[in-house]
Protein backbone atom coordinates (compact mmCIF):
# COMPACT_ATOMS: atom_id res chain seq x y z
CA UNK A 1 0.00 0.00 0.00
CA UNK A 2 1.55 3.60 -1.33
CA UNK A 3 0.33 6.77 -1.23
CA UNK A 4 1.80 9.43 -3.64
CA UNK A 5 1.76 13.05 -2.53
CA UNK A 6 1.21 14.99 -5.53
CA UNK A 7 1.41 18.70 -3.93
CA UNK A 8 4.53 17.29 -2.01
CA UNK A 9 5.92 15.76 -5.00
CA UNK A 10 5.47 18.08 -7.54
CA UNK A 11 5.87 21.66 -5.72
CA UNK A 12 9.09 22.02 -6.11
CA UNK A 13 9.40 21.07 -9.43
CA UNK A 14 6.89 22.98 -10.46
CA UNK A 15 8.68 25.67 -9.27
CA UNK A 16 11.88 24.80 -10.29
CA UNK A 17 10.32 24.77 -13.95
CA UNK A 18 8.49 28.31 -13.53
CA UNK A 19 12.02 29.80 -13.04
CA UNK A 20 13.59 28.41 -16.51
CA UNK A 21 10.43 29.64 -18.48
CA UNK A 22 11.52 32.80 -20.42
CA UNK A 23 9.68 36.19 -19.31
CA UNK A 24 7.98 36.38 -22.58
CA UNK A 25 6.25 33.05 -22.22
CA UNK A 26 5.36 33.39 -18.67
CA UNK A 27 3.71 36.67 -20.16
CA UNK A 28 2.07 34.80 -23.01
CA UNK A 29 0.98 32.10 -20.74
CA UNK A 30 -0.50 34.07 -17.62
CA UNK A 31 -1.74 37.36 -19.58
CA UNK A 32 -2.78 37.01 -23.26
CA UNK A 33 -2.60 40.30 -25.17
CA UNK A 34 -5.47 41.55 -26.84
CA UNK A 35 -5.31 45.01 -27.86
CA UNK A 36 -8.87 45.17 -29.13
CA UNK A 37 -11.84 43.03 -27.26
CA UNK A 38 -14.11 42.56 -29.95
CA UNK A 39 -17.50 39.88 -29.20
CA UNK A 40 -18.70 37.46 -30.85
CA UNK A 41 -22.56 37.76 -31.43
CA UNK A 42 -22.63 34.27 -33.50
CA UNK A 43 -20.75 31.38 -34.52
CA UNK A 44 -21.97 30.09 -38.28
CA UNK A 45 -21.09 26.36 -39.01
CA UNK A 46 -21.19 25.32 -42.39
CA UNK A 47 -20.92 21.73 -43.01
CA UNK A 48 -19.86 20.52 -46.65
CA UNK A 49 -19.70 17.03 -47.90
CA UNK A 50 -17.22 15.10 -50.11
CA UNK A 51 -18.12 16.97 -53.28
CA UNK A 52 -19.77 20.34 -52.81
CA UNK A 53 -21.82 22.29 -55.30
CA UNK A 54 -18.95 24.21 -56.83
CA UNK A 55 -17.48 20.48 -58.12
CA UNK A 56 -18.65 19.94 -61.55
CA UNK A 57 -21.34 17.81 -61.55
CA UNK A 58 -20.72 13.85 -62.15
CA UNK A 59 -23.08 10.76 -61.25
CA UNK A 60 -20.29 9.03 -59.35
CA UNK A 61 -19.87 12.53 -57.61
CA UNK A 62 -23.55 12.28 -56.45
CA UNK A 63 -23.73 8.47 -55.48
CA UNK A 64 -20.84 9.35 -53.55
CA UNK A 65 -22.33 11.94 -51.16
CA UNK A 66 -25.69 9.68 -50.97
CA UNK A 67 -23.09 7.26 -49.73
CA UNK A 68 -21.37 8.89 -47.00
CA UNK A 69 -22.71 10.10 -43.73
CA UNK A 70 -22.14 14.24 -43.63
CA UNK A 71 -20.49 14.75 -39.88
CA UNK A 72 -23.31 15.45 -37.24
CA UNK A 73 -23.16 19.50 -36.49
CA UNK A 74 -22.87 18.58 -32.94
CA UNK A 75 -19.55 17.17 -33.52
CA UNK A 76 -18.61 20.56 -34.79
CA UNK A 77 -20.54 22.20 -31.59
CA UNK A 78 -18.31 20.24 -29.28
CA UNK A 79 -14.97 20.93 -30.23
CA UNK A 80 -15.72 25.04 -30.59
CA UNK A 81 -13.65 26.76 -28.35
CA UNK A 82 -15.22 30.04 -28.55
CA UNK A 83 -18.92 30.66 -28.54
CA UNK A 84 -21.44 34.00 -28.55
CA UNK A 85 -20.53 36.49 -26.34
CA UNK A 86 -16.78 35.09 -25.95
CA UNK A 87 -13.92 37.66 -26.58
CA UNK A 88 -12.16 36.81 -29.79
CA UNK A 89 -9.16 35.33 -29.56
CA UNK A 90 -7.39 34.32 -32.91
CA UNK A 91 -5.46 31.57 -31.10
CA UNK A 92 -8.47 29.87 -30.11
CA UNK A 93 -10.00 30.09 -33.68
CA UNK A 94 -6.68 28.63 -34.80
CA UNK A 95 -7.12 25.74 -32.10
CA UNK A 96 -10.41 25.08 -33.38
CA UNK A 97 -9.66 24.18 -36.57
CA UNK A 98 -6.64 21.72 -35.51
CA UNK A 99 -9.23 19.91 -33.33
CA UNK A 100 -11.63 19.41 -36.14
CA UNK A 101 -8.54 18.54 -38.46
CA UNK A 102 -7.05 15.93 -35.69
CA UNK A 103 -10.57 13.85 -35.57
CA UNK A 104 -9.18 12.77 -39.17
CA UNK A 105 -12.44 12.77 -40.66
CA UNK A 106 -12.44 16.29 -42.92
CA UNK A 107 -10.14 16.98 -45.97
CA UNK A 108 -10.25 20.75 -44.96
CA UNK A 109 -11.34 23.20 -41.99
CA UNK A 110 -11.26 26.85 -42.61
CA UNK A 111 -11.95 29.70 -39.50
CA UNK A 112 -12.61 33.12 -40.84
CA UNK A 113 -14.27 35.83 -38.90
CA UNK A 114 -16.31 38.92 -40.29
CA UNK A 115 -14.93 41.94 -41.16
CA UNK A 116 -15.93 43.69 -37.75
CA UNK A 117 -14.80 40.48 -35.80
CA UNK A 118 -18.54 39.67 -34.48
CA UNK A 119 -19.22 36.27 -36.61
CA UNK A 120 -16.64 33.26 -36.01
CA UNK A 121 -17.53 31.16 -39.60
CA UNK A 122 -16.01 27.77 -39.54
CA UNK A 123 -16.00 25.67 -42.99
CA UNK A 124 -15.78 22.09 -42.56
CA UNK A 125 -15.42 19.58 -45.84
CA UNK A 126 -15.85 16.21 -44.81
CA UNK A 127 -13.59 13.13 -46.46
CA UNK A 128 -14.17 10.15 -47.66
CA UNK A 129 -13.68 7.93 -44.60
CA UNK A 130 -15.50 4.39 -45.75
CA UNK A 131 -12.10 2.45 -46.72
CA UNK A 132 -12.88 -0.89 -48.04
CA UNK A 133 -9.76 -1.81 -48.70
CA UNK A 134 -6.94 -4.46 -50.05
CA UNK A 135 -3.33 -3.15 -49.12
CA UNK A 136 0.22 -4.49 -49.90
CA UNK A 137 3.16 -3.60 -49.16
CA UNK A 138 6.17 -5.33 -50.91
CA UNK A 139 10.02 -5.05 -51.16
CA UNK A 140 10.08 -7.85 -54.51
CA UNK A 141 10.94 -10.53 -51.96
CA UNK A 142 8.71 -10.26 -48.85
CA UNK A 143 4.76 -9.10 -48.82
CA UNK A 144 2.35 -7.59 -45.99
CA UNK A 145 -1.06 -8.47 -47.47
CA UNK A 146 -4.44 -6.99 -45.67
CA UNK A 147 -8.14 -6.57 -46.16
CA UNK A 148 -10.29 -5.13 -44.56
CA UNK A 149 -12.88 -2.29 -43.84
CA UNK A 150 -11.81 0.72 -42.00
CA UNK A 151 -14.48 3.63 -41.40
CA UNK A 152 -13.35 6.39 -39.10
CA UNK A 153 -16.85 8.52 -39.58
CA UNK A 154 -19.43 5.83 -38.27
CA UNK A 155 -22.89 7.61 -38.34
CA UNK A 156 -21.03 11.39 -38.73
CA UNK A 157 -19.90 10.76 -35.09
CA UNK A 158 -16.44 10.36 -35.64
CA UNK A 159 -16.21 7.02 -34.52
CA UNK A 160 -13.94 4.75 -35.90
CA UNK A 161 -14.36 0.93 -36.51
CA UNK A 162 -11.68 -1.25 -37.91
CA UNK A 163 -12.04 -4.94 -39.62
CA UNK A 164 -8.85 -6.30 -41.07
CA UNK A 165 -6.96 -9.38 -42.09
CA UNK A 166 -3.39 -9.06 -41.95
CA UNK A 167 -0.82 -11.29 -42.76
CA UNK A 168 3.26 -10.80 -43.08
CA UNK A 169 6.11 -13.08 -42.99
CA UNK A 170 5.84 -12.97 -38.78
CA UNK A 171 2.48 -14.06 -38.42
CA UNK A 172 -1.77 -13.61 -39.40
CA UNK A 173 -3.45 -11.04 -37.74
CA UNK A 174 -7.52 -10.75 -38.04
CA UNK A 175 -8.05 -7.26 -36.04
CA UNK A 176 -11.40 -5.35 -34.51
CA UNK A 177 -11.03 -1.88 -33.17
CA UNK A 178 -12.86 0.62 -32.07
CA UNK A 179 -12.79 4.12 -30.70
CA UNK A 180 -15.12 6.91 -30.02
CA UNK A 181 -13.87 10.65 -28.79
CA UNK A 182 -15.84 12.40 -26.14
CA UNK A 183 -18.35 9.12 -26.13
CA UNK A 184 -19.34 9.42 -22.15
CA UNK A 185 -20.86 13.16 -21.49
CA UNK A 186 -19.52 14.90 -24.46
CA UNK A 187 -15.97 14.26 -22.13
CA UNK A 188 -14.91 10.99 -21.90
CA UNK A 189 -12.92 9.21 -25.04
CA UNK A 190 -12.63 5.26 -25.49
CA UNK A 191 -10.93 2.78 -27.71
CA UNK A 192 -11.01 -1.20 -27.81
CA UNK A 193 -8.96 -3.77 -29.66
CA UNK A 194 -8.68 -6.87 -30.25
CA UNK A 195 -6.33 -8.97 -32.58
CA UNK A 196 -6.81 -12.58 -33.63
CA UNK A 197 -3.14 -13.74 -34.08
CA UNK A 198 -1.97 -17.14 -35.82
CA UNK A 199 -0.01 -17.43 -32.54
CA UNK A 200 -1.90 -16.25 -29.67
CA UNK A 201 -3.85 -12.60 -29.14
CA UNK A 202 -3.57 -8.91 -27.77
CA UNK A 203 -6.59 -6.88 -26.23
CA UNK A 204 -6.60 -3.59 -24.96
CA UNK A 205 -8.84 -0.83 -24.03
CA UNK A 206 -8.64 2.72 -22.42
CA UNK A 207 -10.93 5.20 -20.92
CA UNK A 208 -9.65 8.69 -21.01
CA UNK A 209 -10.20 12.69 -20.76
CA UNK A 210 -7.85 14.16 -22.34
CA UNK A 211 -6.86 17.88 -22.63
CA UNK A 212 -9.04 19.14 -25.20
CA UNK A 213 -7.69 22.24 -25.76
CA UNK A 214 -4.35 24.15 -24.57
CA UNK A 215 -6.69 26.24 -21.89
CA UNK A 216 -8.00 22.80 -20.81
CA UNK A 217 -6.97 22.31 -16.97
CA UNK A 218 -7.15 18.39 -16.15
CA UNK A 219 -6.85 15.02 -17.76
CA UNK A 220 -7.01 11.42 -16.54
CA UNK A 221 -6.58 7.96 -18.00
CA UNK A 222 -6.57 4.51 -17.60
CA UNK A 223 -5.77 1.37 -19.83
CA UNK A 224 -4.62 -1.57 -20.18
CA UNK A 225 -3.07 -4.19 -22.88
CA UNK A 226 -3.02 -7.90 -22.70
CA UNK A 227 -0.87 -10.07 -25.31
CA UNK A 228 -0.30 -13.74 -25.37
CA UNK A 229 2.16 -14.56 -28.10
CA UNK A 230 5.00 -15.25 -29.86
CA UNK A 231 8.27 -13.03 -29.56
CA UNK A 232 10.67 -13.52 -32.37
CA UNK A 233 14.26 -12.62 -32.37
CA UNK A 234 16.62 -11.45 -34.85
CA UNK A 235 19.92 -10.66 -35.27
CA UNK A 236 22.60 -9.78 -38.28
CA UNK A 237 20.09 -9.45 -40.88
CA UNK A 238 18.92 -12.90 -40.93
CA UNK A 239 15.48 -13.52 -41.72
CA UNK A 240 15.00 -16.95 -39.77
CA UNK A 241 14.62 -15.67 -35.69
CA UNK A 242 17.97 -16.22 -33.92
CA UNK A 243 15.19 -17.56 -30.87
CA UNK A 244 11.94 -17.77 -30.51
CA UNK A 245 9.97 -16.71 -26.97
CA UNK A 246 6.12 -17.59 -25.55
CA UNK A 247 5.26 -14.22 -24.05
CA UNK A 248 3.24 -13.29 -21.43
CA UNK A 249 2.28 -9.44 -21.24
CA UNK A 250 -0.22 -7.38 -19.25
CA UNK A 251 0.23 -4.09 -18.35
CA UNK A 252 -2.21 -1.69 -16.95
CA UNK A 253 -1.90 2.17 -16.13
CA UNK A 254 -3.38 5.32 -14.70
CA UNK A 255 -2.65 8.53 -14.92
CA UNK A 256 -3.66 11.85 -14.27
CA UNK A 257 -2.61 15.47 -15.19
CA UNK A 258 -3.57 19.03 -14.44
CA UNK A 259 -2.64 22.42 -15.73
CA UNK A 260 -0.70 25.09 -13.53
CA UNK A 261 -1.04 27.16 -16.35
CA UNK A 262 -3.20 27.11 -19.39
CA UNK A 263 -3.70 29.38 -22.41
CA UNK A 264 -3.66 28.74 -26.22
CA UNK A 265 -0.31 30.42 -26.30
CA UNK A 266 1.22 27.90 -23.79
CA UNK A 267 1.10 25.83 -20.51
CA UNK A 268 2.51 24.43 -17.62
CA UNK A 269 1.36 20.83 -16.48
CA UNK A 270 2.34 18.41 -13.84
CA UNK A 271 1.62 14.77 -14.34
CA UNK A 272 1.49 11.23 -12.09
CA UNK A 273 1.37 7.85 -13.02
CA UNK A 274 0.98 4.76 -11.92
CA UNK A 275 1.57 1.52 -13.61
CA UNK A 276 1.35 -2.61 -12.88
CA UNK A 277 3.60 -4.98 -15.44
CA UNK A 278 3.38 -8.43 -15.83
CA UNK A 279 5.75 -9.81 -18.14
CA UNK A 280 6.81 -13.62 -18.32
CA UNK A 281 8.94 -15.14 -20.98
CA UNK A 282 9.15 -18.58 -21.80
CA UNK A 283 12.09 -19.92 -24.22
CA UNK A 284 10.30 -22.13 -27.24
CA UNK A 285 13.76 -23.40 -27.70
CA UNK A 286 16.82 -24.79 -25.12
CA UNK A 287 18.01 -21.58 -25.18
CA UNK A 288 18.57 -19.82 -21.65
CA UNK A 289 17.07 -16.28 -20.95
CA UNK A 290 17.97 -14.59 -17.59
CA UNK A 291 14.16 -12.97 -17.63
CA UNK A 292 12.67 -13.52 -14.29
CA UNK A 293 8.86 -14.35 -13.89
CA UNK A 294 7.58 -11.41 -12.29
CA UNK A 295 5.08 -8.39 -11.53
CA UNK A 296 5.60 -5.35 -10.82
CA UNK A 297 4.48 -1.80 -10.18
CA UNK A 298 5.88 1.72 -11.05
CA UNK A 299 5.23 5.16 -10.14
CA UNK A 300 6.47 8.44 -12.18
CA UNK A 301 5.80 11.76 -11.97
CA UNK A 302 6.43 14.87 -14.63
CA UNK A 303 5.98 18.27 -15.37
CA UNK A 304 5.58 19.81 -19.03
CA UNK A 305 5.78 23.18 -20.11
CA UNK A 306 4.84 24.32 -23.71
CA UNK A 307 5.18 27.47 -25.64
CA UNK A 308 2.84 26.73 -28.60
CA UNK A 309 3.37 26.51 -32.24
CA UNK A 310 1.69 25.30 -35.03
CA UNK A 311 2.26 25.41 -38.85
CA UNK A 312 -0.61 25.10 -41.06
CA UNK A 313 1.30 23.48 -43.93
CA UNK A 314 0.67 21.86 -47.47
CA UNK A 315 2.38 19.26 -49.76
CA UNK A 316 3.91 17.62 -46.73
CA UNK A 317 2.96 14.16 -46.18
CA UNK A 318 0.02 14.13 -48.31
CA UNK A 319 -0.84 16.47 -51.24
CA UNK A 320 -2.77 19.41 -51.73
CA UNK A 321 -4.65 19.03 -48.18
CA UNK A 322 -3.96 21.02 -45.21
CA UNK A 323 -1.69 19.49 -42.53
CA UNK A 324 -0.88 21.05 -39.08
CA UNK A 325 2.71 20.70 -38.20
CA UNK A 326 3.82 20.86 -34.32
CA UNK A 327 6.42 23.54 -34.19
CA UNK A 328 6.06 24.10 -30.35
CA UNK A 329 8.94 24.28 -28.02
CA UNK A 330 8.09 21.85 -24.83
CA UNK A 331 9.72 20.07 -22.35
CA UNK A 332 8.83 17.17 -19.98
CA UNK A 333 11.29 16.81 -16.68
CA UNK A 334 10.35 14.02 -14.39
CA UNK A 335 11.46 11.25 -12.56
CA UNK A 336 10.36 7.18 -12.55
CA UNK A 337 10.88 4.80 -9.13
CA UNK A 338 10.49 0.91 -9.37
CA UNK A 339 10.77 0.08 -5.86
CA UNK A 340 11.45 -3.42 -4.80
CA UNK A 341 8.53 -3.60 -2.38
CA UNK A 342 6.95 -3.22 -5.57
CA UNK A 343 8.61 -6.50 -7.19
CA UNK A 344 11.84 -5.36 -8.61
CA UNK A 345 14.61 -7.04 -7.69
CA UNK A 346 16.00 -3.94 -6.83
CA UNK A 347 15.01 -0.44 -6.14
CA UNK A 348 15.57 1.43 -9.07
CA UNK A 349 15.17 5.31 -10.10
CA UNK A 350 15.45 7.35 -13.13
CA UNK A 351 14.91 10.22 -15.48
CA UNK A 352 11.99 10.92 -17.99
CA UNK A 353 13.28 13.78 -20.01
CA UNK A 354 11.68 14.59 -23.69
CA UNK A 355 11.96 17.82 -25.53
CA UNK A 356 11.43 19.40 -28.76
CA UNK A 357 11.52 22.25 -30.74
CA UNK A 358 10.80 24.11 -34.12
CA UNK A 359 11.91 26.82 -36.38
CA UNK A 360 10.03 28.21 -38.96
CA UNK A 361 11.93 29.27 -42.54
CA UNK A 362 10.76 31.60 -45.55
CA UNK A 363 10.41 28.20 -47.12
CA UNK A 364 9.82 26.01 -44.75
CA UNK A 365 10.23 24.55 -41.58
CA UNK A 366 12.20 21.74 -39.06
CA UNK A 367 11.75 19.70 -36.16
CA UNK A 368 13.98 18.52 -33.58
CA UNK A 369 13.28 15.99 -30.83
CA UNK A 370 14.71 14.05 -28.18
CA UNK A 371 14.28 11.67 -25.24
CA UNK A 372 16.15 9.87 -21.86
CA UNK A 373 14.08 7.60 -20.16
CA UNK A 374 15.67 4.46 -17.79
CA UNK A 375 16.24 2.96 -14.53
CA UNK A 376 19.26 3.12 -12.37
CA UNK A 377 20.00 1.20 -9.14
CA UNK A 378 23.11 0.92 -6.84
CA UNK A 379 25.03 3.19 -9.01
CA UNK A 380 24.57 1.40 -12.47
CA UNK A 381 22.28 1.47 -15.04
CA UNK A 382 19.71 -1.25 -15.91
CA UNK A 383 17.87 0.03 -18.58
CA UNK A 384 16.75 2.51 -20.64
CA UNK A 385 16.09 4.69 -23.94
CA UNK A 386 17.59 7.19 -25.67
CA UNK A 387 16.92 8.68 -29.34
CA UNK A 388 16.74 12.06 -31.12
CA UNK A 389 15.63 12.80 -34.78
CA UNK A 390 15.10 16.08 -36.84
CA UNK A 391 12.89 16.27 -40.11
CA UNK A 392 14.18 19.33 -42.08
CA UNK A 393 11.00 20.57 -44.79
CA UNK A 394 11.50 23.00 -47.63
CA UNK A 395 9.48 23.95 -50.28
CA UNK A 396 10.50 26.83 -52.86
CA UNK A 397 7.21 26.21 -54.51
CA UNK A 398 4.04 24.94 -53.91
CA UNK A 399 4.28 22.21 -55.85
CA UNK A 400 7.71 21.24 -55.09
CA UNK A 401 8.66 19.82 -51.36
CA UNK A 402 12.56 18.72 -49.88
CA UNK A 403 12.09 16.37 -46.98
CA UNK A 404 15.13 15.72 -44.87
CA UNK A 405 15.27 13.56 -42.16
CA UNK A 406 17.78 11.63 -39.65
CA UNK A 407 17.52 10.08 -36.66
CA UNK A 408 19.68 8.05 -33.92
CA UNK A 409 18.79 5.75 -30.87
CA UNK A 410 20.24 4.00 -28.02
CA UNK A 411 18.57 0.94 -25.71
CA UNK A 412 20.26 -0.97 -22.88
CA UNK A 413 18.62 -4.03 -22.21
CA UNK A 414 15.66 -3.67 -24.34
CA UNK A 415 12.85 -6.24 -23.68
CA UNK A 416 12.65 -9.50 -25.94
CA UNK A 417 10.70 -8.20 -29.24
CA UNK A 418 11.57 -4.66 -28.13
CA UNK A 419 15.15 -3.77 -30.15
CA UNK A 420 15.08 -1.32 -32.73
CA UNK A 421 13.86 -3.31 -36.27
CA UNK A 422 14.82 -1.06 -39.19
CA UNK A 423 13.41 -2.19 -42.84
CA UNK A 424 10.55 -3.31 -45.04
CA UNK A 425 8.14 -0.19 -43.81
CA UNK A 426 10.50 1.21 -42.00
CA UNK A 427 13.72 2.59 -42.26
CA UNK A 428 15.67 1.92 -45.73
CA UNK A 429 12.45 0.80 -47.99
CA UNK A 430 14.47 -1.66 -50.02
CA UNK A 431 15.90 -3.83 -47.31
CA UNK A 432 13.33 -6.72 -45.75
CA UNK A 433 11.68 -7.01 -42.63
CA UNK A 434 14.02 -7.29 -39.58
CA UNK A 435 17.19 -6.88 -41.98
CA UNK A 436 18.72 -4.62 -39.35
CA UNK A 437 17.93 -5.14 -36.07
CA UNK A 438 19.42 -4.46 -32.41
CA UNK A 439 19.62 -1.91 -29.53
CA UNK A 440 21.49 0.96 -31.84
CA UNK A 441 19.90 2.36 -34.49
CA UNK A 442 20.57 5.50 -36.94
CA UNK A 443 18.60 6.54 -40.49
CA UNK A 444 18.89 9.20 -42.69
CA UNK A 445 16.97 9.99 -45.80
CA UNK A 446 16.80 12.97 -48.15
CA UNK A 447 13.53 13.08 -50.45
CA UNK A 448 12.86 15.59 -53.46
CA UNK A 449 8.81 15.55 -54.87
CA UNK A 450 7.66 17.37 -57.71
CA UNK A 451 3.39 17.65 -57.75
CA UNK A 452 3.14 16.91 -61.28
CA UNK A 453 -0.83 16.43 -61.59
CA UNK A 454 -2.45 18.50 -58.99
CA UNK A 455 -5.62 17.02 -59.20
CA UNK A 456 -7.11 14.51 -61.49
CA UNK A 457 -10.79 14.90 -61.66
CA UNK A 458 -10.72 16.81 -58.38
CA UNK A 459 -9.93 13.73 -56.61
CA UNK A 460 -6.35 12.36 -56.95
CA UNK A 461 -2.38 13.95 -56.85
CA UNK A 462 -0.17 12.36 -58.46
CA UNK A 463 3.62 13.49 -57.75
CA UNK A 464 7.05 12.15 -58.70
CA UNK A 465 9.85 12.00 -56.53
CA UNK A 466 13.72 10.62 -55.76
CA UNK A 467 15.26 9.91 -52.86
CA UNK A 468 18.64 8.22 -51.24
CA UNK A 469 18.82 6.80 -47.78
CA UNK A 470 20.56 4.82 -45.44
CA UNK A 471 20.06 3.01 -41.89
CA UNK A 472 20.41 0.20 -39.79
CA UNK A 473 20.49 -1.48 -36.81
CA UNK A 474 22.94 -3.47 -34.69
CA UNK A 475 23.53 -4.27 -30.89
CA UNK A 476 26.25 -3.66 -28.62
CA UNK A 477 29.35 -5.12 -29.02
CA UNK A 478 28.83 -6.12 -32.67
CA UNK A 479 29.91 -4.00 -35.47
CA UNK A 480 27.81 -1.49 -37.36
CA UNK A 481 25.32 -2.52 -39.42
CA UNK A 482 23.47 -0.74 -42.03
CA UNK A 483 22.27 -0.81 -45.67
CA UNK A 484 21.91 2.37 -48.67
CA UNK A 485 19.47 2.68 -51.53
CA UNK A 486 18.27 5.01 -53.87
CA UNK A 487 15.37 5.47 -56.58
CA UNK A 488 12.47 7.53 -58.37
CA UNK A 489 8.93 6.43 -57.83
CA UNK A 490 5.25 7.79 -58.00
CA UNK A 491 2.74 9.21 -54.90
CA UNK A 492 -0.54 9.12 -55.30
CA UNK A 493 -2.57 10.78 -52.77
CA UNK A 494 -5.95 10.87 -52.28
CA UNK A 495 -7.71 14.95 -52.60
CA UNK A 496 -11.11 13.79 -50.87
CA UNK A 497 -9.91 11.73 -48.15
CA UNK A 498 -8.97 12.77 -44.47
CA UNK A 499 -5.34 14.87 -44.88
CA UNK A 500 -4.24 11.97 -42.13
CA UNK A 501 -3.23 9.10 -44.81
CA UNK A 502 -0.21 10.22 -46.23
CA UNK A 503 0.89 9.20 -49.76
CA UNK A 504 1.10 5.71 -51.50
CA UNK A 505 4.49 4.60 -52.84
CA UNK A 506 5.41 3.37 -55.81
CA UNK A 507 9.01 3.21 -56.04
CA UNK A 508 11.89 1.91 -57.93
CA UNK A 509 14.94 1.34 -55.87
CA UNK A 510 18.41 0.42 -56.31
CA UNK A 511 19.51 -1.82 -53.78
CA UNK A 512 23.15 -1.57 -52.53
CA UNK A 513 24.79 -4.82 -51.44
CA UNK A 514 25.55 -5.56 -47.66
CA UNK A 515 26.66 -8.48 -45.74
CA UNK A 516 23.38 -10.62 -46.50
CA UNK A 517 21.53 -8.68 -49.47
CA UNK A 518 23.02 -8.66 -53.20
CA UNK A 519 22.80 -5.10 -55.25
CA UNK A 520 19.91 -4.65 -57.22
CA UNK A 521 16.90 -3.17 -58.55
CA UNK A 522 13.40 -3.59 -56.64
CA UNK A 523 9.89 -2.40 -56.88
CA UNK A 524 8.54 -1.68 -53.46
CA UNK A 525 5.35 -0.34 -52.31
CA UNK A 526 4.23 1.21 -49.31
CA UNK A 527 2.62 4.20 -47.52
CA UNK A 528 3.97 7.71 -45.88
CA UNK A 529 7.66 8.54 -45.55
CA UNK A 530 9.65 5.54 -44.25
CA UNK A 531 11.21 7.51 -40.79
CA UNK A 532 7.43 7.34 -39.49
CA UNK A 533 6.70 5.22 -36.93
CA UNK A 534 10.50 5.19 -35.68
CA UNK A 535 11.05 5.44 -32.26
Amino acid sequence: MFRLSTRATFRPLAAALLTLLPAALAAQVTTPAVTAPRTLQRVELVRRDIFDDSDDAAWWRDLANRLHVRTQQRVLERELLLRPGDVLDSARAAETARNLRRLQVFRDVSVDTSSDGRVLRIITSDGWTTRPYANLRSTGGQRLFSVGLLETNFLGLATTLDVRYQQDPDRSLLRFAFGAPRLISNRVSTNAFYNRLSDGHSVGAAVEMPYFSLSSRNAARIGFVDFDGRVLRFRNGNPRPADSLSRRFTFASAAISHALRASPRGYLRMAGEVNVRRDDFVPRRDIPVDIPRTTTAAISGYMDVSRADYLVARNFRMMGQPEDVDLSTTLRVGVSLAPAALGYTRTGVGPIISAQTGFRFPIGFAVVAGRVTGLASAGAIDSGTATIGSTLVLQPTSRQVLVAHSSLGYDRNPFPGEEFDLGFTRGPRAFAIHAFTGDRQRFSMLEYRWTALPQIAGSVAVGIAAFAETGGAWFSGSRARDGKDAGIGLRIAPLRAPANLGSTRIDLVHRFATDRDRAGWIVVLGVGFPFDGLR
